[in-house]
């Protein structure tokens, strides 16, 4: 089954061939019906503190409760390359460097602080872009877990704004393209923008 028209910046979807829900025809029903499994899944991590561990199993877990109700491939690494992120052999390995680094930061006396940490990780996951699709989606989402789980304030991200071809989504590519040169401010400025 052939996929939809792509968005600049975005994970083409290409292959609709696992898609669970057979009804959806267009991007918009597609959008809407990640929408309304993603919050189900933030709700599951967002209205209890907990602690939480940040860890292989977890990023893919957090994957799987976003997209396991429309995508097979949900929290399932990918399995090829695409025109952004690592070479698909080396997502597990460029991931346990992220768990590693967290572990480093947090064991640090005068190191990152939350939201420092939160705007790393989120980078990284998008950078390494360990799934077939959702995966900005997925690190904004486990950036947001992590500041909830240490008690911080969580920005608002405009959900329908970030799927579309905005000044916001664009704004945050821009940052994030910046944040891939070692320039971190551009994305923790939108990101504190976004925290009410």
């Amino acid at each position: 089954m052939a996929g939809f028209e792509p968005i600049d910046g975005a994970t083409p979807i290409e292959d609709l061939s696992d898609l669970i829900p057979t009804h959806i025809i267009s991007r918009q029903e597609l959008n809407e019906w990640e929408t309304t499994n993603i919050l189900e899944a933030a709700k599951k991590y967002l209205l209890r503190k907990r602690e939480i561990k940040i860890d292989l199993a977890f990023i893919k877990e957090v994957h799987y409760e976003m997209f396991s109700h429309t995508w097979k491939w949900a929290g399932k690494f990918r399995q090829s390359n695409f025109n952004i992120g690592v070479d698909w052999h080396n997502i597990q390995e460029e991931l346990k460097k992220l768990v590693d680094d967290l572990v480093f930061w947090q064991g640090q006396e005068k190191g990152f602080d939350f939201f420092a940490q939160s705007v790393r990780i989120h980078h990284r996951l998008v950078l390494i872009h360990p799934f077939i699709n959702g995966n900005g989606r997925h690190a904004r989402l486990i950036s947001d877990i992590f500041l909830f789980s240490h008690g911080e304030k969580l920005p608002i991200w405009p959900s329908q704004e970030m799927l579309e071809e905005t000044n916001i989504r664009q704004n945050y590519i821009e940052a994030l393209k910046a944040t891939d040169k070692g320039d971190y401010r551009p994305l923790e400025t939108v990101t504190k923008g976004l925290i009410k």
